[in-house]
């Protein structure tokens, strides 16, 4: 099932990175719990590199992560007014490219 709705707003937020017995946690924010029905014992994909991205999804699919994350860039570079907009070209499902606006 293809959780992302296209055209949804996008949200930034900073989360203090917290001590939970002896492993290291963050907080979810309460719009996305509650937006997307989270709770206790709820299972989120957690992707992530070594580069300093970690992203949290209902999304399994590839493809279909990918997808959000295209939005979610662009709308993120939409808010860049101030800073020098810099393009990235990133490969979608397919072979298809797309040019995402980075900061």
């Amino acid at each position: 099932m293809f959780w992302c709705v296209l055209g949804m707003p996008v949200f930034k937020s900073s989360r203090k990175v917290q001590t939970f017995g002896s492993s290291l946690a963050m907080t979810l924010p309460a719009m996305f719990v509650k937006a997307n029905e989270i709770e206790k014992g709820s299972v989120l994909k957690v992707h992530y590199g070594l580069d300093g991205v970690l992203v949290a999804s209902w999304v399994d699919k590839p493809e279909e992560l990918m997808k959000c994350l295209v939005e979610i860039m662009e709308k993120l570079g939409e808010d860049v007014r101030d800073s020098e907009d810099l393009t990235q070209e990133v490969r979608l499902a397919g072979g298809d490219t797309r040019q995402v606006k980075t900061r």
